[in-house]
């Protein structure tokens, strides 16, 4: 007699249970989502704004004796030394968590400032033959949260590049007809040594001045690709963007 040929059996909970899986895991991807969108929002998201003018001068440092042309014969170099304890230098960096339209910026700082900037007599001109510059400590740079600062820390590849270092070489806009004490809006060029890689900036200067004390709020955007810089990613969850704007706010006195 001719075999009957067998019939394949399929369970009636087949196709509804293959689709619940289908369902179950998309559901759990979901909520994978949300949970890192949550975490990021509350625990790792920042939103920091940038300093808007200069530090107040210090009242306490204000020496009137002391200011140009207060005493010799108006032929000394005036030399400014920073204030490490006064000062500060900040980083700021527009995040976006991946596949999120959540965008926000994060920012580090560090008290790590110092450095001098020598001018003419009568504080209008950068000295001739001299070096002004200011250095930033990296390695101190601390933003609100610990993942966000070792990335940082690991992009900038601070155990080789432990500092930045700006050097002077012109400053333009100063007007000496404005009075003491009233702000001076100049623009600051130099050469920017950070990651290895030096390259010429114009930094936007704001800046106050008082017999011999100078406050001032310097700002720069950089692109990470110029400083060979690959842009820090946090907790791989994240979009950082292609720049960064840099702030120091130096507190200086005459030396």
């Amino acid at each position: 007699m001719p075999k009957r040929a067998r019939r394949r059996r399929y369970t009636k909970s087949t196709g509804p249970t293959a689709s619940r899986l289908l369902i179950s895991i998309a559901g759990i991807a979901v909520v994978a989502i949300l949970v890192l969108a949550a975490g990021w929002w509350f625990f790792v998201r920042s939103d920091a704004k940038l300093a808007t003018g200069p530090p107040a001068i210090p009242e306490d440092l204000i020496d009137a004796s002391d200011a140009p042309g207060a005493d010799g014969d108006g032929t000394d170099l005036l030399t400014f030394r920073i204030i490490a304890d006064r000062s500060e230098a900040a980083y700021f960096v527009g995040e976006q968590l991946a596949s999120l339209s959540i965008p926000s910026t994060a920012s580090g700082t560090t008290g790590d400032v110092g450095g001098e900037f020598h001018l003419t007599p009568d504080g209008t001109a950068l000295a001739a033959d001299t070096t002004s510059q200011f250095t930033i400590g990296l390695t101190s740079l601390r933003s609100d949260e610990s993942i966000r600062d070792n990335r940082v820390q690991g992009a900038l590849e601070t155990g080789l590049f432990p500092t930045a270092t700006f050097t002077f070489t012109s400053f333009t806009g100063y007007d000496p007809l404005i009075p003491e004490g009233e702000q001076q809006d100049i623009r600051l060029t130099g050469t920017l040594d950070l990651h290895g890689v030096q390259r010429e900036v114009t930094w936007k200067v704001e800046l106050l001045r008082q017999a011999n004390v100078i406050t001032a709020l310097a700002t720069v955007t950089i692109a990470f690709a110029d400083y060979g810089i690959t842009p820090p990613s946090v907790g791989g969850f994240t979009l950082v963007g292609n720049d960064a704007t840099l702030q120091v706010q130096l507190v200086a006195e005459t030396i």
